[in-house]
């Protein structure tokens, strides 16, 4: 192995020993100490390559986030239609959570409550993140699926806080059930909302079971 991926592969132990430390006994219970036995390294070793937890707290989401950044637009390509576009993108996104429930924890019971979080890299990639959802009910509104007088960056709050909600009650509940039971029914209510016509369901376009699942 070469001293550059001997390197990464180190990197990368510290990495996963931090975020299930994180996940499991709290940002604030974890130690340096911890995470540096739990990769098997010295403490002084770590330093080497992170300043401390609080290095590895702002910097593992980002690598979440990132891929989810660069995995957003592939799901959304060819799907027709705002609302559409509204679930593929719920849909997914409560997928990827449950797939990667450490990382999503880390962001969103540790990261988001952490005073240098808005000066992060993460922080410009979840805006980056949720412009889509901006994008989606300017069109939308453009094209008549939604109200012509939606404000997209309130409705883009709302969708949002919404998932925020959902995704921070899950963790809460110790990820006791799937953040899909009911998913179906707040969808419904949130589109109610943006939608030109709440009587007239007909004025939605159909929902490609393919283009729209999971």
């Amino acid at each position: 192995m070469t001293r550059n991926a001997s390197n990464e592969h180190t990197r990368e132990r510290i990495i996963n020993a931090a975020k299930r430390l994180f996940a499991e006994q709290g940002y604030q219970k974890t130690t340096v100490v911890d995470i540096s036995r739990q990769a098997g390294l010295s403490e002084a070793a770590m330093y080497e390559y992170f300043q401390g937890k609080e290095a590895l707290l702002l910097m593992i989401p980002n690598l979440w986030v990132s891929e989810l950044v660069r995995d957003l637009e592939e799901q959304l390509f060819g799907v027709k239609g705002a609302v559409n576009k509204l679930r593929k993108y719920l849909w997914w996104y409560m997928r990827r959570v449950e797939q990667s429930p450490l990382d999503a924890k880390i962001v969103y019971l540790f990261l988001k409550t952490n005073a240098n979080f808005m000066n992060t890299e993460v922080y410009s990639n979840v805006k980056n993140f949720y412009a889509y959802l901006v994008d989606i009910f300017e069109e939308g509104s453009k094209s008549g699926e939604m109200k012509a007088d939606l404000n997209p960056q309130a409705a883009r709050d709302i969708f949002v806080g919404t998932m925020d909600h959902m995704i921070n009650r899950w963790f809460l509940k110790d990820m006791s059930y799937s953040l899909f039971d009911n998913l179906e029914g707040v969808f419904e209510l949130m589109v109610g909302a943006f939608t030109a016509n709440q009587n007239n369901s007909s004025n939605r376009q159909p929902t490609n079971p393919v283009l729209s699942g999971s």
